[in-house]
């Protein structure tokens, strides 16, 4: 069933300027290091049955190193809960686990469950129990962590066994509210039968090579789940190229361990900076045109919405709007309520307010670009995206604006006679392409611009 059809224009009450529309790419590298310094300390944690167990808290420091400092200048601070992959220590996590610390994030990481059979239910329950260490230590006065957690943004992660179980856990537990993990293996129970209960944001971080648990097997877990999901695909990463050092019944494969990490780091941070801290800046490494940055990287996704431009590239004269017409489509199974964000080098105009389509639905949608004055040609790359901000996922589309060169106005690529009588009777009809001053009236002035334009040629 088709939604609403709602074509936006420039002077109509449903649209919103976006006064100083950002350029495509954010500029962030979040493969380096964060604003904050990496502190480490271990940890006990109880069980609610009072047995315990021990974990690797990674936190915003003032200074580097075990023990160090909090610095509480970032608080409150988002959580995560990480898993070890099988048989391996946490310490063979510690420069990705530090790497998010210095993006502002308080990762634990239990180390139980480290022999030849562990319970992966169990392990799973261990990473929800670290979660409410950090709801008893955020309400305890004198702790570490009193009154610097952020209670509402909790997220879980993990490798090979861990990976799996972190989805066991977020399937379980409501406070979670993204998942991202690294090459996931399937755990008993069954955590591909629990990926119906994943209702938040999921990333599944694989790589091409891996000999241990290929990215073949990633498939199960991304078909069963629900928008917002991705899957980013390393190329040549392999599955020991996630940790910091390899042990006995390793794997290989071409891409350099440093490279796998830096793409590790990168694509984890990004995540929970925008799933967690709703860092719009993260948004185009995630989901939009960053995805495409580098072709070792290989995205798929699908964000509950698509975004469909009716044509790739629009022009206009300068001091003119530029208009495009998109379709939105929700393709989930859910009721989505979105809003529309335009980017780009140019001025922008779009859908103000939050929308709402149905399961199956979609929705004409308008923008319109400022074109800036001159007489030459020039071209603006833009984004037009759909937000979807409960979930924190965007679906968009790219498409181009060009100023077109005023001399040549018939817009025939040549200029002749026959630009000058197009020129005339678009100003004896009143077209305001004609109004060459852009002063809002028609005269003498505005047939003197347009020869001075077409003396000047098309650069």
């Amino acid at each position: 069933m088709r939604g609403p059809s709602v074509f936006v224009r420039a002077f109509g009450t449903l649209f919103a300027a976006l006064a100083g529309a950002a350029m495509p790419a954010s500029g962030i590298d979040y493969s380096a290091t964060g604003p904050f310094k990496a502190g480490s300390t271990t940890v006990t944690v109880k069980r609610p049955n009072n047995s315990t167990f021990q974990a690797v808290l990674y936190y915003p420091a003032t200074t580097t190193g075990p023990n160090a400092p909090i610095d509480p200048r970032g608080a409150p601070y988002a959580g995560i809960t990480f898993g070890h992959g099988f048989f391996q220590p946490v310490d063979r996590y510690t420069s990705t686990l530090e790497h998010l610390a210095t993006w502002g994030f308080l990762t634990i990481a239990s180390t139980s469950e480290g022999g030849l059979f562990p319970s992966h239910a169990n392990f799973a329950s261990d990473m929800r129990h670290c979660l409410t260490y950090f709801e008893t230590e955020h309400a305890t006065p004198g702790s570490m962590l009193f009154g610097l957690v952020d209670l509402s943004a909790f997220g879980a992660s993990g490798h090979s066994l861990g990976g799996g179980c972190s989805i066991l856990a977020t399937a379980a537990d409501a406070r979670i509210r993204a998942v991202a993990n690294l090459a996931a293996a399937n755990t008993n129970p069954s955590a591909v039968e629990q990926m119906d209960k994943v209702q938040v944001p999921a990333c599944f971080i694989v790589g091409s090579a891996d000999g241990i648990v290929p990215p073949v097997n990633t498939l199960p877990f991304y078909n069963a789940g629900s928008p917002p999901r991705l899957v980013m695909n390393i190329q040549g990463g392999w599955h020991c190229g996630f940790q910091d050092v390899s042990s006995f019944g390793c794997d290989s494969g071409p891409m350099s361990r440093p490279e796998q990490l830096k793409f590790t780091r990168s694509t984890l941070a990004s995540f929970f900076m925008l799933t967690l801290r709703g860092d719009q800046a993260a948004w185009q490494q995630v989901w939009g045109p960053g995805q495409q940055a580098d072709p070792k990287l290989i995205v798929t996704g699908d964000a509950g919405l698509r975004v469909d431009v009716a044509t790739e590239s629009a022009s206009a004269f300068g001091g003119k709007q530029a208009q495009v017409v998109a379709t939105v489509l929700n393709e989930s199974g859910e009721a989505i309520a979105f809003e529309m964000m335009i980017e780009g080098g140019w001025p922008a105009q779009t859908l103000a307010g939050i929308q709402s389509l149905a399961p199956g639905a979609s929705m004409i949608v308008g923008t319109t670009i400022d074109v800036p004055e001159g007489f030459s040609t020039e071209q603006a790359e833009m984004v037009l995206s759909a937000r979807w901000p409960q979930a924190q996922a965007r679906a968009y589309a790219e498409f181009s604006v060009q100023r077109q060169c005023l001399g040549d106005f018939d817009k025939s690529g040549v200029l002749s006679i026959d630009d000058f009588i197009a020129y005339q009777t678009a100003f004896a009809i009143g077209d305001s392409d004609a109004d060459v001053d852009n002063d809002g009236s028609l005269s003498i002035d505005d047939f003197i611009g347009y020869q001075t334009a077409y003396a000047l040629g098309c650069l």
